[in-house]
């Protein structure tokens, strides 16, 4: 698995985490994976705004500014490159997943998707049907415990 991952890093930052599957802290280039303990049930709502983020600019605002979070990001969910990752619509759509009863909600990687945690998929597919009028690419998934799957698109 090492060397798929390193082979993996090459190709792109989140392969090696891809390949790891499960739940995981990862750092540097996204070569470095700590595996963590599993989540326990729960569902994902993740909202995609009609514009993307452009990872290297990103992590060199990150290089250039820092992140207030950065001391709590080992405590507590958190995204160190949020603050300053250019995506504009990250406080919004998080707080309509909360208001639509997600636990926590957080921009993924670089951004600019968020995603949201539920507990059951009834309140992840209920979530994505309140959101998605204003942001249309909106999807939900469950985490798998072993590595990349992949399946069919479910769009309710």
């Amino acid at each position: 698995m090492s060397e798929l991952c390193a082979l993996g890093a090459s190709i792109g930052a989140d392969v090696p985490f891809a390949l790891m599957g499960g739940t995981c802290r990862v750092q540097g280039l996204g070569d470095v994976l700590k595996p963590l303990p599993p989540l326990p049930e729960c569902w994902f709502t993740v909202v995609m705004p009609d514009y993307g983020v452009s990872t290297p600019e990103a992590f060199a605002a990150y290089d250039r500014v820092g992140s207030s979070i950065l001391d709590g990001v080992c405590a507590a969910a958190g995204n160190a490159l949020e603050e300053c990752s250019g995506a504009k619509d990250n406080e919004a759509i998080k707080n309509a997943l909360r208001e639509n009863g997600a636990v926590a909600a957080l921009m993924t990687g670089s951004g600019a998707a968020v995603f949201g945690v539920f507990r059951t998929e009834g309140e992840a597919l209920a979530a994505a049907a309140a959101l998605r009028p204003r942001w249309p690419e909106v999807y939900t998934a469950q985490p798998v415990r072993g590595g990349a799957e992949v399946q069919p698109v479910r769009r309710r």
